[in-house]
């Protein structure tokens, strides 16, 4: 009996060791992430139910997701949360993943999307291993930021973040391994989940023309052969895709094209300056004559910031194509306005990444900035359930 144990046990250690530690460290802190936050949640409010738990992570945006995959899109504006907005702003690829789920397992659409981000979150991580270049520290830190980090909320519950950063992750990816068609199908479906998925077409082809010029090749050369680049041609032209089906989707359903575009100023958002929109927002900060706390404006302002000077390492380290995706990444809603900023850029798969490899450079810093993500993650979790404009 001891022996056949002893052997069980012996053949389960061997087959977990094969399987490699990039795969396995974002489930266990999944499970961990998942642990804590419902802890915290029982202990803050005395309730029990993990339904009633997931009811209270699903705050803004998350009602709307849950919505547009339980009853679709709405005819006509309605009064969706303030003025005349309703649901067309909200892209559809990820409350599509959302039905799909609820069909095939019979989970509500709050309990199947939750367990979906989660999943989704975990196969983002997987796929960014290999924009590492086997830096595990960092990896590890990119991790840990994702699901136990203060902004883990957004990874566990109905939200984009997290299918959206594992699209760019996988994007990047095959982009590094020169497989253009791919990459422009994955960018197809990055803009049926963001407008900013857009951009995708334009690092494709700043990493194709990086790459030329690293097998030796000219400017010029570039430029001119480009016609004949069919592969590079069609991952370009296939990027648009998902945005122009959902383009078409509305014309037939609002008889508007763009209304996901119109319906923003509904949203309190309209296009402008998006540099003189960071500065009216930071300036708020100081017109009431606040200076010993962090307003949501300078919150928001911050995150912009810091998304637009980690862009700029990107760029330092030569890496072009993630630079100009994530800065233009930032700057695209900054000129509707500065709000849910943080979400803007947690939700940057290059700028997460490169924050990671900065910060994990230095072995003690590592090692403070894992309990102080815990703490804050603890400490904001009710500020989150409460419905803080900081977070949203």
């Amino acid at each position: 009996m001891d022996e056949t144990f002893a052997r069980d046990k012996a053949a389960a250690r061997r087959w977990t060791w094969r399987i490699p530690g990039y795969v396995l460290l974002p489930f266990y802190l999944m499970l961990i992430g998942l642990a804590l936050r419902y802890a915290v949640y029982v202990r803050t409010s005395g309730h029990w139910g993990f339904n009633d738990y997931l009811r209270a992570l699903c705050v803004y945006d998350c009602n709307a997701y849950e919505r547009l995959a339980l009853n679709g899109y709405e005819g006509r504006p309605s009064g969706f949360d303030k003025g005349d907005a309703n649901n067309w702003a909200f892209f559809p690829f990820y409350s599509i993943l959302v039905w799909v789920v609820n069909r095939i397992t019979g989970l509500s659409m709050l309990v199947g999307g939750s367990i979906l981000t989660c999943l989704l979150t975990v196969w983002a991580a997987i796929l960014s291993w290999p924009l590492f270049d086997n830096k595990f520290r960092a990896y590890f830190l990119f991790c840990f930021f994702l699901f136990l980090g203060p902004f883990s909320y957004y990874f566990s519950t109905l939200y984009t973040e997290a299918l959206f950063i594992l699209l760019t992750a996988s994007g990047f990816v095959l982009l590094k391994q020169r497989d253009y068609v791919a990459a422009g199908a994955t960018g197809a479906l990055m803009s049926a989940t963001r407008s900013t998925g857009l951009l995708f077409a334009a690092a494709i082809l700043i990493a194709a023309f990086q790459n030329h010029l690293k097998d030796g090749g000219t400017i010029g050369g570039f430029f001119r052969t480009l016609w004949k680049r069919t592969d590079l041609l069609l991952a370009v032209a296939l990027v648009p895709v998902g945005i122009c089906c959902f383009a078409i989707y509305l014309w037939f359903h609002s008889g508007d094209a763009l209304a996901f575009v119109h319906i923003q100023r509904a949203w309190g958002r309209a296009f402008a300056d998006p540099f003189n929109n960071l500065y009216l927002t930071m300036k708020l900060q100081f017109d009431n004559g606040n200076y010993s706390t962090i307003s949501t404006d300078l919150a928001f302002g911050l995150a912009a910031i810091a998304g637009m000077a980690l862009s700029g390492v990107m760029a330092w380290k030569g890496k072009w194509d993630w630079a100009i995706f994530s800065l233009f990444g930032v700057l695209l809603p900054l000129s509707t306005n500065a709000y849910s900023m943080l979400r803007f850029v947690v939700g940057l798969g290059p700028v997460l990444i490169t924050a990671a490899l900065l910060l994990s450079r230095w072995k003690w810093l590592f090692y403070i900035l894992l309990p102080v993500m815990l703490i804050l993650d603890v400490l904001l979790l009710p500020t989150w359930i409460g419905r803080s404009y900081y977070l949203m």
